[in-house]
């Protein structure tokens, strides 16, 4: 199957595959086992068929139980299997913040055994196919997606330049689907910003919190409870060497 073809044809947002970038050991990571999204909007097509169609058989779900009971029963499908992965540990309406690069901060510091769960959720489902998602698809799903081609050994500029694509996807469909009970004259701007917003800034924020406390992904992941073989396996599922 053509990948792009099936990513304009699912009713979602922001969907595009992990992978398919070079690796510092000459390797590309496979494109058809990890995927990321955007939630499905309540009012959209029901999007388990779609994602059926990729190959995905697990959907992890980032998202608190507050977000997730506004698309109930989204993944209902035969063969999918729903995986709640609350990365703010359904904490996320108490959490305040300025701006995102302090929730991005709140996320390292405070959510690294939730990441390190979700990771490891991907890395047991990667064989069969699975999709990350959030709201958006940019902040958590941006953060975990992150640590996954980090770990697999992509350089950090590609890392980076993949994270702020969802800026660009994210566009007037979807604030206008996200909002369609909210009057446009209400809307503030900050709401919208914050809806789409994906600088590479904020990801370079967060490694520098991960390699300045913990000196890289692969620690921080661990640290926060990740079994010491979880990578290796994911790097051997997803076409990668290990680094000398």
């Amino acid at each position: 199957m053509a990948p792009d073809r099936l990513i304009t044809a699912a009713p979602l947002h922001n969907l595009r595959p992990v992978g398919g970038l070079p690796t510092r050991t000459g390797d590309v990571v496979r494109d058809d086992l990890i995927w990321r999204s955007a939630a499905p909007l309540s009012r959209r097509t029901p999007a388990s068929e779609a994602v059926v169609a990729l190959g995905v058989r697990a959907v992890v779900d980032l998202r608190d139980a507050r977000e997730r009971a506004s698309t109930p029963g989204a993944w209902q499908h035969p063969v999918l299997q729903a995986r709640p992965m609350p990365v703010f540990e359904d904490r996320l309406h108490e959490i305040r913040f300025a701006d995102l690069s302090e929730l991005y901060a709140v996320m390292i510091d405070e959510s690294g055994a939730a990441l390190a769960r979700a990771f490891a959720a991907v890395s047991e489902h990667a064989a069969g196919g699975v999709l990350i998602h959030c709201t958006a698809g940019k902040d958590r799903t941006g953060v975990l997606s992150a640590l996954v081609l980090d770990v697999l050994g992509v350089e950090r500029t590609l890392v980076l330049d993949d994270f702020a694509q969802s800026q660009q996807r994210l566009g007037p469909s979807y604030l206008a689907e996200l909002f369609a009970d909210v009057d446009a004259r209400s809307l503030p701007g900050i709401a919208a910003h914050r809806a789409t917003a994906s600088p590479p800034e904020l990801l370079e924020g967060a490694f520098a919190r991960i390699d300045g406390e913990w000196g890289g992904s692969s620690a921080y992941l661990r640290a926060h409870g990740l079994d010491e073989d979880a990578i290796p396996r994911l790097r051997t599922l997803m076409g990668v060497r290990d680094e000398a």
